[in-house]
């Protein structure tokens, strides 16, 4: 046996003398993206990173290797992608200085929820977190790998769905899990069949944990939400789409819907729309219909109508109904394990015992008003549960359930309109009356006497009562916002105070930081007051960066490092598909040709055009070319040279039209030096473990 290597992709060992893993048919020459962490590197002198697994706004998924323990594991980067870049050929992160307070804002969140969920590493439907270390300028966390398969993947293995019997027996645990999320003050906001595994043991455990950002739309980083499965509120960065443990709750909802039908749920922005929703139980009649119920009641548009917490979502799904009117019951117990489980919760989960009468239920009467947490912008706090009785037998039509009524419920209606129609009797009385004696009211003023009437007295008192209550309203305190980043500021403040933007360009502020506000910082409004505040654009002018030798997305990067905000810039797909796929072809400003270096000015309205290949051009053969890929294609027509040789990779490539010359050799750019990077020794380390 000769030497042995690792394969990056499933990082078992095999022998050097071979290319290709005998256990996977992974190829060591296999290219890799270079915005992201070359395989073969070793973190931390301890975790070998193998290929990129999936990535998203806030960063990047290694498969790794352990050295010390010899395990595999799975290895998160911090990197989001529209606010920094990687310098070539090393694994160390530049962030620019206009994205750096962003940047750091951002890895603080991303640090803070990791250490949240190391504290719950012992859950064992939870992911465990097992190291944390910062390196490379920014923060990497260290997961355990998992060996399973996503809930998608076992659906798609069992039919598509399985039955409600299975979800009673699998889902229990994962429950429990999640209230515990949320009594921490974690919110996850991305459960759905990619983010919930099975693992070889047959649990469920969770992944996919992000901040809060990028489970939001335009919330200031690149966003990703699970469609069928992401909440209403989600769609919106608005302080009116307040999220918090309900917005799981749909979540689960749908994941539930998804497992007992087969069928992915319907959009919530769909829904908005046109709200055509199929009942769980029109789809698959062997689902228990008040199970049906409870999983549209936890799916409804409105987070306020939703129902609130897990607990009450499990509550509602378990519980036992009454017996049908000429039917049996179809609802299954709740398992013993299930009890048993959420007994065992900590003195911190108080409120998560199961009910075990049989029946009626009444619902549970603890208290869930802990204190709010707020994380990730949101103030998620857990609403009190009503516990207003029992619920009483179906109705014929087996439709919903209804309170028991008492005698003092019977009457107390009618006693309060009572009331309040007296009242209104005695208050035309009055008024008749005065009008009656409005004539001795007269001669009682000529006298010289002058007597206050009801009406003074009325007036005074509603000024007086005016002004204390609009005194006792300014309970708010204007911040000093100048100076700090608009979208933050707007979650950080959206439960008291509503910001209204304008935007310009300004050369002083960053893109997205807030340059002057109506109301002075310190003063006293009343909660919910419009502030209206200029927001910068970013600056006036700028110079257009070099494209080659990146890829789309690093090209937007390097637009917004450059000063070239998202309102100036668009990418078109070119005509001409030949080339390297997801590669800049050319630069144009109102239909005209321009080369990078060229002056860009913001203000003026105009839109830089970035035509590139698309991803999905027709391959027709792989060759070996170099990197930059428009360099090489000039190089076959023309004798201009790089100022530095090309480094040579395998890159498939489609092979240009024969009859005609595609537009972009008939004028080829002007090769440039590649970008300088700041030294990246001289940028600071952020957090420790």
């Amino acid at each position: 046996m000769g030497e042995r290597k690792f394969c990056y992709k499933c990082m078992e060992k095999y022998d050097s003398a071979l290319n290709v893993c005998p256990s996977c048919g992974y190829a060591e020459n296999t290219s890799h993206n270079p915005m992201f962490i070359t395989p073969g590197t070793v973190l931390h002198d301890r975790y070998l990173v193998g290929i990129l697994l999936e990535y998203n706004g806030e960063g990047a998924t290694y498969v790794g290797h352990d050295i010390s323990t010899g395990c595999r594991v799975l290895l998160r980067e911090y990197m989001p992608v529209n606010l920094c870049t990687r310098v070539k050929n090393k694994a160390t992160i530049s962030v620019n200085y206009n994205n750096l307070a962003k940047y750091k804002a951002f890895m603080a969140e991303y640090t803070e929820l990791n250490k949240s969920l190391a504290r719950l590493r012992n859950d064992s439907n939870i992911n465990p977190v097992l190291d944390m270390f910062a390196e490379n300028n920014t923060t990497y966390t260290v997961f355990e790998y998992i060996n399973g398969v996503k809930m998608l993947d076992y659906l798609k293995e069992n039919a598509g769905e399985i039955s409600w019997e299975q979800v009673s027996k699998l889902f229990p645990p994962l429950f429990t899990t999640i209230g515990r999320l949320h009594n921490a003050g974690i919110i996850h906001r991305a459960i759905s069949p990619d983010t919930v595994y099975i693992t070889d043991k047959g649990e469920l455990r969770l992944s996919g944990f992000c901040i809060s950002a990028v489970r939001t739309a335009n919330a200031g980083l690149e966003y990703e939400l699970f469609k069928g499965y992401a909440a209403p509120e989600q769609h919106s960065a608005s302080s009116s789409s307040r999220q918090g443990s309900w917005t799981d709750v749909y979540g689960v909802c749908a994941l539930i819907y998804r497992a007992l039908t087969g069928c992915m749920p319907v959009d919530s922005v769909s829904r908005l729309n046109h709200d055509d929703l199929c009942e769980p139980y029109m789809l698959n009649m062997k689902i228990p219909q008040h199970v049906s119920r409870v999983i549209m009641e936890g799916m409804n548009l409105s987070g306020r109508d939703r129902i609130q917490t897990i607990t009450e979502l499990v509550t509602r799904l378990f519980e036992q109904p009454a017996t049908l009117k000429n039917t049996a019951a179809s609802t299954v117990p709740v398992p013993d394990n299930f009890r048993n489980d959420y007994n065992a919760t900590d003195k911190n989960n108080v409120g998560y015992q199961q009910p075990i009468q049989p029946q009626p239920v009444p619902y549970p009467a603890e208290n869930y008003n802990t204190q709010p947490q707020n994380y990730g912008g949101y103030n998620d706090s857990y609403n009190n549960i009503p516990n207003n009785g029992y619920y009483n037998d179906y109705d014929d039509d087996d439709s919903y359930r209804y309170e028991k009524v008492n005698t003092v419920d019977r009457i107390k209606v009618p006693i309060i309109i009572g009331i309040l129609l007296l009242a209104i009797l005695m208050i035309i009385a009055v008024v008749i009356f005065k009008v009656i004696s409005g004539d001795d009211n007269n001669d009682t003023s000529d006298s010289g006497i002058h007597t206050s009437t009801v009406t003074d007295n009325v007036v005074s008192g509603t000024v007086e009562n005016t002004t204390e209550s609009v005194t006792k309203a300014l309970d708010t305190e204007v911040p000093d916002l100048v100076g700090k980043f608009y979208e933050p500021s707007k979650q950080k403040w959206q439960d008291y105070l509503t910001l209204d933007p304008t935007y310009e360009y300004n050369d002083d502020y960053d893109s997205d930081m807030i340059i002057e506000q109506d109301i002075e910082k310190g003063t006293m409004v009343a909660q919910g007051s419009v502030i209206k505040v200029k927001v910068s654009k970013g600056k006036e002018s700028a110079i257009i960066p070099d494209y080659n030798g990146y890829t789309v997305s690093q090209y937007k990067s390097r637009l917004e490092q450059a000063g070239i905000s998202d309102f100036n810039y668009q990418f078109l797909p070119s005509t001409s598909v030949y080339g390297i796929p997801n590669t800049i072809t050319e630069l144009q400003v109102d239909g005209k040709r321009v080369e990078a270096g060229t002056y860009f000015s913001n203000k003026e309205g105009k839109k830089l055009t970035v035509y590139y290949i698309p991803q999905d051009a027709v391959m027709t053969t792989t060759a070996t070319t170099t990197v930059p890929a428009t360099t090489e294609v000039i190089q076959t027509t023309t004798e201009t040279q790089p100022t530095e040789p090309p480094q040579t990779t395998t890159v498939p490539v489609t092979e240009p039209p024969v009859t005609t010359l595609p537009p972009v050799i008939t004028d080829p750019p002007v090769v440039t030096d590649p970008p300088v990077v700041e030294d990246p020794n001289q940028n600071p380390q952020y957090g420790q473990w």
